[in-house]
């Protein structure tokens, strides 16, 4: 035998790493459920300025996720607003991640409808109408956020 075959681990140590381990469980629970919801926008007094719905369709012409063509429609009137090339990466972002948590949450067979939001406390979102996943874009850059606020511009319907 070796000294090591004759140590004992302390008891002490056992019971305070098990108290530790069920009180961080408990209070994390705790706070799951007891935390309050998160206001959305209007509830803090913020109000929507402008909205439109876009559908973006991508015509797989592209080689890799950020080329190709995007094609940008008013999803109301179906109108053609514009189309997105490839060194327009950053909507391609936004949408490649809306479109990550639709394959996520299993929504792939929903239209690719989204609300562009413009808020009076100056933000922009996107939200996607099937997973209810909102990105707020105007959190990126001055840049970033015109590249979105091009999509407010009128647009005549289609004849």
């Amino acid at each position: 035998m070796n000294s090591l075959d004759k140590s004992y681990f302390p008891k002490s140590a056992l019971i305070g790493a098990g108290i530790l381990i069920v009180g961080t469980i408990v209070g994390v629970a705790h706070h799951q459920l007891t935390k309050p919801a998160v206001p959305s926008m209007e509830e803090g007094g913020v109000t929507v300025v402008k909205s439109r719905l876009l559908r973006f369709v991508d015509l797989g012409d592209g080689v890799s996720a950020y080329g190709g063509h995007v094609r940008v429609f008013d999803e109301s009137t179906g109108a053609e607003m514009s189309s997105l090339r490839d060194r327009e990466g950053f909507v391609r972002a936004v949408l490649n991640s809306l479109s990550f948590e639709r394959r996520r949450s299993n929504v792939i067979s929903a239209p690719p409808v989204y609300e562009l939001v413009y808020w009076s406390n100056g933000k922009i979102t996107l939200k996607d109408l099937a997973t209810g996943v909102r990105i707020d874009v105007s959190l990126f850059s001055a840049d970033n956020k015109a590249v979105f606020m091009r999509f407010f511009a009128p647009v005549e319907s289609p004849s």
